[in-house]
């Protein structure tokens, strides 16, 4: 092999395809949404000055090269207002509107938040931030967005044929290089910190994984009855998929039969983790990271067998009102964002004297099907739904009798008011030239994040055990790329655990704060213990009030307890006055015998200075 051929391989190994650019895109933009809806859930709680972390209490933990726009205010309004700003960013990434924008804002407003509270924070958080910051350097808006749509070509020439065509899509960098390993370092650097008994001697680690009562998921407790070869299998498999998959990912050989293995491998584990797991989003994200490294074939086998299903659908024409300043634009959108193919073509109405004569009498954009069949108002964008391959759904819903009411009103207004419509997309919907080509800026900043982050990696490995130096921890932390993959590494937890906060009032009688556990006697906990908390990061955050070495953390805690226990219409005798912290837990054993319980409490509180501890 020579060297120019080697050469080439290697810049397909790390080239990406544009098509899985705009995958990653929309999966993105789509956690980004799911992250923040149900961070709402407990927004007053975890975000503001009234919760369980106010920012006083944040200065002492947080470390002061993590920023926060967030901090900007405690009250509930600026969250709310921050939370807003980070969805309207993210729908914009979806759709690829200003995608570049769209992208810094997004990484923004996500490590922003990501940087107020990090008692909630797990490894998937860690990774949402990583591939944020990343998505900035890459051209996500490319194909089916917005953006691709109102290139300054297509106002001419709609139907100009795709250049470089479908099946050859690459985009190379020096980012692109630096993204692939960023991907596949949570994947090498989490099994290099594997090391413990449980998983290179014993093989116990999925045993243990699953036995996690607060952790393991009704699929994951019944895979824990497996056999005890299965599961030490299963071990083998983790690790072995973590050390061999990013190898096969990286193989110039063999392309692509051998990326397309290693994805599927690493997919797998996601899917398995998140089926037998409580890790929230954890296995969306990281799916969400491994579509970037789809090779084109993929998309190129896709489009040939749509090709040969649907041909018909290449033959539908889309008529536009030439005078019309923003129907043109409406129709190239349509036709990105629903996924309908680059054949299908869109003219003025007026170039038929047929079409153009049912333009103007029923004041409506037609759209044809391969039978020349005419489709009118409302009736033709639902039409253009059921056509699309992902849409289908919405399309048969939008075609309902009710809907068609409702959309052909709305279509009327849109008619009504199209002249101010063109003049408003003529600023919002500018045709904007997209630049695919790197920028020298962007290739040396890339090059230096690729630096910060193999260096942090590297020397965050228990057998390096080094010193970061004070540029690569002080960049990394700015970018939310200080990233550590130590999941079950380098041994799996092997203790379940649920909180018990027994109170006392000022009359004496005594109260359970944890409204899902109780420290009576004759209480008895369920087989799972992840009901006994509300979601996930709140199983996080008790977690860190259990095990995090500044007790500022647990003051916080109780100062939100006596908070939100004391309301204002609270009588004097039943107000909250002391607390306590306890953390009940119950080891796994490998001997099928029950398991060994025991109880520690964390912390005791006063609300009131009365009832502190008197000095001797």
């Amino acid at each position: 092999m020579t060297f120019s051929t080697l050469a080439t391989r290697l810049r397909t190994v790390f080239s990406f395809d544009l098509r899985s650019l705009a995958l990653f895109r929309v999966m993105l933009a789509l956690v980004v949404l799911a992250d923040l809806a149900l961070r709402s859930l407990d927004l007053r709680t975890f975000y503001t000055d009234a919760g369980v972390l106010p920012r006083a209490d944040l200065l002492e933990i947080g470390h002061r090269w993590h920023w926060s726009f967030h901090v900007a205010s405690g009250e509930l309004w600026w969250q709310v207002v921050l939370f807003v700003v980070a969805a309207l960013f993210a729908l914009a990434l979806l759709v690829g509107y200003r995608t570049r924008l769209a992208s810094i804002g997004t990484f923004l407003m996500v490590a922003s938040l990501l940087n107020r509270n990090p008692l909630v924070l797990q490894g998937g958080d860690q990774l949402l931030g990583v591939i944020c910051f990343w998505a900035m350097f890459l051209p996500l808006g490319a194909r089916r967005s917005v953006d691709a749509a109102l290139r300054p070509e297509k106002r001419d020439r709609p139907n100009q044929p795709l250049h470089p065509p479908e099946g050859l899509q690459p985009y190379f960098s020096i980012a692109t290089i630096a993204i692939t390993f960023q991907v596949l370092y949570l994947y090498t650097f989490t099994a290099l910190m594997k090391t413990g008994d449980a998983w290179i001697t014993r093989f116990d680690a999925a045993y243990y994984a699953v036995s996690l009562q607060h952790f393991a998921t009704p699929i994951g407790t019944w895979f824990a009855t497996f056999p005890a070869w299965l599961l030490k299998g299963a071990t083998l498999f983790v690790l072995v998929v973590e050390f061999t998959a990013p190898l096969l990912v990286l193989l110039p050989f063999l392309w692509p039969r051998l990326r397309l293995l290693g994805l599927a491998l690493l997919a797998s584990l996601h899917v398995a983790f998140g089926l037998m797991l409580h890790i929230g989003l954890f296995p969306l994200i990281d799916l969400t990271s491994l579509a970037l490294l789809l090779p084109g074939a993929t998309w190129t086998w896709l489009l040939a067998r749509r090709h040969a299903a649907g041909t018909r659908r290449e033959q539908i024409v889309i008529h536009y009102d030439r005078d019309c300043g923003f129907c043109l634009k409406t129709c190239l959108i349509l036709r990105e964002l629903l996924l309908l193919p680059d054949r299908l073509v869109i003219r003025p109405a007026q170039d038929d004297a047929t079409i153009g004569a049912l333009l103007e009498r029923e004041n409506s954009w037609v759209v044809t099907d391969a039978d020349d069949r005419p489709r009118l108002h409302w009736h033709a964008m639902a039409f253009l739904f059921r056509e699309s391959p992902l849409f289908r759904p919405l399309g048969w819903l939008m075609s309902l009798p009710p809907f068609v009411a409702l959309g052909n009103a709305v279509y009327g207004q849109v008619q009504r008011y199209r002249y101010r419509l063109s003049e408003f997309t003529a600023r919002t919907l500018a045709w904007r030239t997209m630049r695919l080509r790197p920028t020298i800026t962007g290739s040396l900043l890339a090059a230096f994040f690729f630096y910060v982050v193999t260096a942090y990696n590297v020397v965050g490995l228990p057998q390096v055990r080094g010193q970061k130096p004070p540029l690569v921890d002080h960049a990394a932390r700015m970018t939310r790329l200080d990233q550590h993959w130590n999941m079950f590494a380098p041994y799996p937890l092997t203790l379940s655990s649920y909180a018990l906060v027994p109170g006392v009032l000022r009359n004496e009688e005594q109260v359970d704060l944890m409204p899902l556990t109780s420290s009576k006697a004759d209480w008895t906990a369920p087989e799972s213990f992840y009901g006994l908390y509300d979601g996930y990061r709140w199983r996080k955050y008790l977690g860190r009030v259990d095990s995090h070495e500044n007790n500022a953390v647990r003051r916080a805690y109780g100062d939100w307890l006596c908070r939100s226990w004391n309301t204002p219409t609270r009588t004097r005798e039943t107000q909250l006055a002391t607390l306590e912290v306890h953390f009940v837990k119950y080891r796994t054993n490998t001997e099928g015998a029950p398991k060994a319980r025991s109880s520690r409490m964390a912390w005791r509180h006063w609300c009131f200075a009365e009832f502190a501890p008197k000095k001797s």
